[in-house]
């Protein structure tokens, strides 16, 4: 709605409101809720999605040179999702590994972490911008100041979950003939479930009431059983001045020079119920065992320090370099700055000391209540001799974040020319870049290369409270740079095209929030640096890098009795058609090693041990010793661009898809490499006297990996210093190729009145576009795509449109 109250007032107001609500009875809408087996789905679940966008904009001229501009606006997201009804579906779910028959995991009742989810955004903002037109230049000055609100109600540990081993696990000594922890030995007087060894994991089953893990969340500030409080409410409150100047040098050359200051404030929590790390200052928890060991969680009022000096300059020019209108040279630098957003900061409320997400591991020495809804037992007392949680046997997950974060930013380049040709053509080469600083990044800190290992391998963190430690922080840094060449047509002779090609490179340690990319999925990007204290180990093409892209779009009326009268004209004449083609090259693919640790033996058993005597020599994966799995090998092919297959993405990208193997050149003659490969589900691999797998009783070697193998020890150092010299993302994935085709014909039926057919093909080629691949060298899908992107298949479609 707009009035003019005067020739130099004008109100204006807008309003956009969405209402939308989605019912699944199976609950599928989470693409993880509750499960029946494994089909997915039995839950019913509820979201809902309520938006609005209002503004109100006040315009007042001071004479034909001067305008200001004030606008008050206001914006909800409101989108709160349940599954079942939470008052009365307090049953935790089931997980159920099924180990003894391959691993087919299944379960039931409702999605864990999903059964309450609720966040509302509010955010208000008040904008003043004033122009002013004087000679050759033309002001502009501004501000603006924002308020922010987020409830959020999140229980992440609601209604529970507990995991079995299998379904049913029989005995011939127990009673009824299935084992329950009480004839396991495991139930404890206070009916606990602890002290289960981690090979008998597969003891666990949920048919005795014997499971081995639990996760639940509690209120630790108040004595068991109770229930955790996650409802957040927090506030922001940013600022933003500026200044623009565009100043008309000459006829031929216009300058735009700006420079904008912003504040984004960090969050507060109105009931003050939000913590974060409080001992690290002076100490680098990154790489440093004794500061991690000793970081603690807190009350504070915000969960990093303010910045304020987010300042970003704006500079550009046009130049017309022959002044006739016809070709343009353009370039431009600018920083920008965006608050860190919300994830990063609000799930600092599932921190201690007013909420807590515990994980229990009976097989890790922590005692398992079992109880329906989920319960970590009646003996839990704050006040008691162990203090609050979180202790030893009571650890917890915890969300922190860098409290010296800065506000990601961006430094965005360009500099390109424009040439028009014949009235209709219009030619264009440009360089575009940018520079990401100060990138978020989820870490886990709660590990040290080589750090807190036995003789045996077992890990044993370095801060023995927390299981969980997402650490985010914004150490991530990109480059981007690429060049674009485009042509454009205007329609003329019945032809219009636009068509494009661009060379490009992105570089980056890491290519998203969690670490992997999203869209591509862990198969191609495993979480987390190869090593906190050397994440340049990382560096490489990032996630998303596409070094080659090229985009066709065409429409052509048929010229063919396009002037004919009558029938003839009306069904042969005025077609015309429309196609789509773009390519991109594959994107990067990190191969890795995602086994875990294997202490080396001899044949009889013996534990063979490392040049340093103390440490049994690893001929498995994680070479770092960190306990996370995602070691990069050495390439032992004859060059990089002989791996490639040239077969089919599902049947392996690479000449060779097998597991990778544990032999290496440096591995001692009498290491028994058999039962290492067979550990590791090595093709062809069978244990000494393993007769399942070779009648004879003998071991055999089976056929590891011939391009990918482990790498040595280093010859001075550290001994778990250990990483492999494959880079980050050498190798690329399938290319995608795609082109759609459509007819069109539009019919004249009245005057007024018109009937429109388009005949359309996506994918016209069927062309399967292959994504996904799996490049963990220890899987036995290696190399093999585990999606398909886009149009997976052609789809033609007829419509019409009547037009009156």
């Amino acid at each position: 709605m707009d009035h003019n109250f005067s020739n130099s007032d004008r109100l204006s107001f807008t309003a956009n409101v969405s209402r939308f609500l989605q019912q699944d009875k199976f609950g599928n809408f989470t693409g993880s809720g509750g499960s029946v087996l494994a089909g997915f789905g039995n839950i019913p679940g509820t979201v809902t999605l309520n938006n609005h966008n209002l503004a109100l904009i006040e315009t007042h001229s001071f004479g034909s040179r001067v305008a200001n501009e004030v606008t008050l606006s206001q914006n909800r997201f409101f989108n709160p999702s349940t599954e079942g009804n939470p008052s009365k579906q307090t049953a935790p779910r089931i997980l159920i590994d099924n180990q003894t028959e391959g691993g087919l995991q299944y379960g039931f009742g409702p999605f864990e972490g999903g059964q309450v989810v609720g966040f509302v955004q509010d955010r208000w903002a008040l904008q003043d911008n004033l122009t002013w037109s004087v000679g050759r230049h033309a002001l502009k000055i501004g501000g603006s100041a924002n308020y922010g609100i987020l409830y959020r109600n999140w229980d992440l540990g609601l209604p529970g979950e507990y995991e079995f081993g299998e379904l049913t696990t029989l005995s011939a000594t127990c009673p009824g003939g299935v084992l329950t922890a009480a004839c396991d030995g495991t139930l404890q007087p206070d009916g606990t479930i602890t002290g289960l060894a981690p090979a008998n994991v597969p003891h666990s089953n949920f048919t005795g009431d014997y499971p081995y893990f639990e996760e639940t969340s509690i209120d630790p500030r108040i004595p068991a059983p109770n229930k955790a409080n996650a409802y957040r409410h927090y506030t922001t409150h940013d600022y933003a001045v500026f200044a623009q100047d565009d100043w008309k040098v000459t006829t031929r050359l216009t300058l735009n020079l700006g420079l904008r200051w912003e504040r984004f404030g960090a969050p507060s929590e109105t009931h003050n119920i939000i913590s974060q790390f409080t001992n690290l200052s002076g100490c680098n928890i990154a790489t440093d065992a004794t500061c991690i060991r000793a970081a603690r969680v807190g009350p504070v009022s915000r969960m990093w320090n303010t910045q304020n000096h987010d300042f970003g300059p704006r500079i550009g020019f046009a130049w017309d370099p022959i002044g006739k209108g016809k070709m343009a040279v353009r370039g431009g630098y600018g920083i920008f700055y965006d608050r860190i957003f919300d994830n990063i900061w609000s799930n600092g409320a599932w921190n201690p000391p007013f909420y807590a997400l515990i994980d229990f591991n009976a097989d890790a020495g922590d005692a398992i209540f079992y109880s329906s809804p989920a319960s970590i037992g009646a003996g839990y007392n704050p006040a008691g001799p162990n203090g609050p949680i979180p202790y030893p046997g009571k650890r917890v997950s915890v969300r922190t974040m860098d409290v010296n974060m800065h506000d990601s930013s961006g430094q965005n380049f360009y500099l390109g020319v424009e040439r028009q040709f014949f009235g209709g053509l219009l030619l264009s080469a440009k360089y575009q870049g940018s520079m990401g600083r100060h990138l978020p990044i989820l870490e886990f800190y709660n590990r040290v290369d080589g750090d807190g290992y036995n003789s045996s391998l077992t890990p044993v963190r370095p801060n023995r409270l927390y299981t969980g430690f997402n650490y985010r922080s914004n150490s991530v840094s990109s480059n981007y740079n690429s060049l674009i060449v485009e042509a454009q047509k205007r329609m003329g002779h019945g032809l219009q095209f636009q068509t494009g090609y661009t060379y490009s490179k992105l570089l980056d340690v890491n290519s998203e929030l969690f670490a992997g990319c999203s869209n591509i999925g862990s198969q191609t990007a495993p979480y987390y640096y190869i090593s906190n204290a050397l994440p340049k180990l990382s560096y490489g093409r990032g996630a998303e890098d596409h070094r080659h892209a090229f985009k066709f779009s065409v429409t052509y009326e048929l010229p063919f009795l396009k002037g004919e009268k009558g029938f003839v004209g009306h069904a042969l004449g005025g077609w015309s058609l429309g196609s789509f083609l773009q390519f991109y090259s594959g994107h990067p693919i990190d191969v890795y090693d995602g086994r875990s640790s294997f202490a080396a033996t001899d044949a009889a058993g013996n534990t063979i041990f490392d040049a340093g005597g103390t440490i049994p020599l690893n001929i498995g994966g994680d070479y770092n010793l960190d306990r996370v799995f995602n070691d990069h090998p050495v390439f032992i092919g004859s060059n990089l661009n002989a791996v490639y297959s040239g077969k089919s993405p599902a049947d392996g990208i690479f000449t060779n898809n097998n597991v990778i193997g544990c032999a290496a050149p440096w591995t001692p003659a009498n290491a028994d490499i058999v039962s290492c490969n067979a550990n590791f589900g090595v093709a062809g691999a069978c244990a000494v006297g393993d007769t399942s797998c070779n009648p004879s009783g003998a071991g055999s070697v089976g056929t590891p990996n011939s391009l990918f193998a482990m790498p040595g020890y280093p010859k001075s150092g550290p001994l778990f210093l250990r990483f492999g010299t494959l880079g980050r993302n050498i190798f690329h994935g399938p290319r995608l190729v795609n082109m759609d085709l459509g007819v069109h014909k539009t019919f004249k039926l009245t005057e007024s009145m018109n009937l429109r057919f388009s005949a359309d093909a996506q994918n016209l080629a069927n062309h399967p576009n292959f994504d996904g691949i799996d490049a963990n060298l220890g899987s036995s899908t290696f190399g093999q795509a585990q999606q398909l992107v886009g149009t997976q298949s052609r789809v033609m479609s007829l419509s019409l449109r009547l037009a009156f």
